[in-house]
């Protein structure tokens, strides 16, 4: 995890996306479920309630619209998926399809949150692309070693809101945190935080937590598991959470994960010697098989690690 200044996005930008967030999740709840999840769960895309996102089985304490980059079969060669790295059958490729080709969902309301996000998400996408040049040079790679994997990113967005994590006591036995420990899945996580303290909490190296308190003006970043991958865990994808306790707030952040390619094949760099690599270990939070996989020194196709986690995810309320 680490502060990033220096961005060239303007903070009253940042603060005005915040805003039309907390105006689309104080919408009444069945405004909201217009554009639900639920109405194409395969497509991953999409508004999901108070509850419905788990994480290590429990439920998260928070409500979120999911965006992702919308891709053409043109755009990716899903052939990848049928030989190795990969390992999904053709049964596994019919459900990869609706996720890799949907389309987002948009609220009506509030007016201008479309623009507002799609030029955000936009900003993040340069900030991202920067991020990999300096990765290249920081491992004495040419600045445009990763372009290929990265050119046709298939990235995330999610613009979350967590209300007080104490009323979730008296809805619900099962909730576990606002959003449970994990890492995340790509490259770089370039998260835009309200101004609510205390909330998100950073494991460090020796188990203990810490917290990533907001900084007006700079974005926290922190690293994915493509990151563990390509470094051999020098650079490490770290493990968090978020417990939103102030009980007077209701917190807002958006999230924009710079991911590969979807049908990028990932493997550690050759430049990264086993030597200098930190021992891997095989509890390695929320992994899959592709990720142990590759971590063993093999490869994987992005694609897979990403929608064997995506789908198990959530549990959709009737």
């Amino acid at each position: 995890f680490f502060y990033l200044v220096g961005h060239g996005v303007p903070n009253s930008d940042i603060e005005n996306l915040h805003v039309l967030a907390k105006r689309f999740f104080a919408l009444p709840q069945e405004r909201k479920e217009e554009i639900a999840l639920s109405h194409c769960p395969q497509s991953g895309r999409g508004y999901q309630r108070l509850g419905e996102n788990v994480t290590q089985g429990r439920k998260d304490w928070h409500e979120a619209i999911d965006f992702y980059a919308e891709r053409t079969e043109k755009e990716v060669d899903l052939r990848v998926f049928l030989e190795p790295p990969a390992s999904l059958a053709m049964d596994g490729m019919e459900q990869l399809r609706p996720f890799v080709l949907g389309r987002n969902q948009w609220p009506d309301e509030p007016q201008g949150f479309q623009a507002v996000a799609e030029t955000h998400f936009r900003r993040m996408a340069d900030v991202g692309g920067a991020l990999m040049r300096a990765m290249a040079d920081a491992f004495g790679l040419p600045g445009e070693h990763f372009a290929p994997l990265v050119d046709r990113s298939f990235w995330c967005a999610r613009v979350i809101g967590y209300p007080p994590l104490q009323e979730a006591a008296s809805s619900s036995s099962s909730v576990g945190a606002s959003c449970g420990e994990h890492t995340d899945y790509g490259c770089w996580t370039i998260l835009a935080q309200d101004s609510t303290p205390g909330a998100l909490e950073v494991r460090r190296s020796d188990g203990t937590w810490t917290v990533a308190e907001p900084m007006p003006g700079a974005f926290v970043v922190n690293l994915g598991d493509m990151l563990s991958v390509w470094t051999r865990r020098r650079f490490a994808a770290t493990p968090h959470r978020v417990r939103q306790t102030r009980a007077d707030r209701y917190r807002t952040s958006v999230a924009y994960f710079f991911e590969p390619n979807f049908d990028a094949i990932i493997h550690p760099l050759e430049s990264v010697g086993t030597d200098e690599a930190p021992l891997f270990d095989a509890s390695f939070m929320g992994s899959t098989k592709p990720l142990d996989r590759a971590m063993q020194g093999g490869g994987l196709v992005y694609g897979e690690h990403l929608f064997a986690k995506v789908s198990s995810n959530f549990e959709l309320l009737d």
